[in-house]
């Protein structure tokens, strides 16, 4: 519905619009998300700063939690953080495993979720001393996509270019760039602690081939692409809240090569952008024969331990240095994951020489205590 509203706004004059805006909001309140998309004068992209007065939004009235030494998280959809039951379920098992962080999606390739239902959940985890994490879907987007399809990556035949069933944005032009930025500083008022960003990369899956990009030349490396955007998100943000963490989810397979794996993604071109870079060493993903195990997703320790430990030589190599803070898996594929591949995985990331925490991912949010707590 969020959406619907926000589509009306695109075609009604000024005064309208501002009607119309209150109206949205009165509706998000009521989903318990509190979508925020506001338009200021008819202007590109929502002002993410602005009421319909021009007022600033107001800055969240707490300080944020710093980083734990060891951040321990979970993974959660906005929809999960919308509903109160689920989130008191969800604290509770953060106190009772031992975990002290939850991402939560702000921006996912179906829309922005931010105001004042997004805010209130902020609030309620500094209250219980979590640390949050605000993840960004960047450059596969189909509600952008859709409000703005110059932008959006095309086929031989000019319709929208989908892959896995998402559109993607050219990751090269710079107005894209000032979108994400302005979602990601509205975050952190709102009082989150970090941005995670996600898909900062180029398509990976579906008809490569192709794809028309409406503003990449196609000679420009797209490392370059990748490091120039990350480089200007590490400006923006750190600029307006330089103690506020900024952090990157990569393929795991940038940290076993020194090339870009194809998407723009070298990990030698991130470290200096980013306050830790998070590999996603789900076991499932990798390929038979990969580390010369038959099925990965049966060998957790081995393959996580393998994977950091030549993320950790590659820095060391450039003589840099960054936070790796893996995404470690909670599903089943490949495996039934139970309380022993997930310890696994996670005493792999340990015995790596990595202090610095993981965060688990389980996409339906569903997280068994007995598989964390400790026996």
């Amino acid at each position: 519905m969020a959406l619907l509203f926000y589509g009306l706004l695109l075609q009604m004059d000024t005064p309208t619009k501002k009607t119309a805006f209150i109206a949205l909001i009165l509706v998000s309140g009521l989903l318990g998300l509190g979508f925020v998309r506001a338009l200021k004068g008819g202007s590109l992209f929502p002002n993410l700063f602005a009421t319909i007065s021009g007022v600033p939004a107001a800055a969240t009235t707490t300080s944020p939690i710093a980083m734990p030494q060891e951040v321990r998280a979970i993974y959660i959809t906005a929809s999960t953080a919308g509903s109160k039951k689920r989130v008191e379920e969800l604290i509770t098992f953060v106190h009772k495993s031992g975990m002290n962080a939850i991402v939560v999606n702000i921006k996912d390739g179906d829309g922005v979720y931010l105001g004042s239902g997004m805010k209130e959940f902020v609030e309620r985890l500094k209250k219980e001393n979590i640390y949050s994490i605000a993840r960004m879907v960047v450059f596969q987007d189909n509600y952008f996509a859709k409000l703005h399809p110059e932008f959006a990556l095309k086929t031989a035949s000019s319709t929208l270019w989908i892959g896995k069933g998402y559109a993607w944005i050219d990751p090269s032009v710079r107005k894209v760039w000032e979108y994400n930025a302005e979602i990601a500083l509205r975050a952190l008022n709102d009082g989150f602690s970090e941005i995670n960003l996600d898909y900062v990369r180029f398509p990976a899956d579906g008809n490569l081939n192709d794809i028309v990009y409406p503003a990449y030349d196609g000679n420009t490396k797209k490392q370059k692409i990748i490091a120039d955007f990350s480089a200007y998100m590490k400006s923006r943000i750190k600029e307006r809240y330089p103690e506020r963490a900024l952090s990157l989810d990569v393929f795991a397979y940038s940290l076993l090569t020194d090339g870009d794996v194809g998407i723009g993604q070298r990990f030698a071109d991130l470290i200096d952008s980013y306050d830790a870079i998070a590999p996603m060493v789900y076991p499932s993903h990798f390929s038979p024969g990969n580390f010369e195990f038959e099925n990965p997703a049966e060998e957790p320790y081995e393959v996580v331990l393998a994977t950091l430990q030549n993320g950790i030589f590659a820095m060391n190599e450039q003589g840099k240095h960054t936070i790796i803070r893996p995404w470690l898996q909670d599903f089943n594929m490949g495996a039934v994951y139970n309380r022993e591949k997930i310890q696994a995985e996670i005493r792999a990331v340990r015995d790596a020489g990595l202090t610095t925490g993981w965060m688990m991912w389980n996409p339906s949010n569903r997280y068994d205590i007995s598989k964390y707590e400790t026996k």
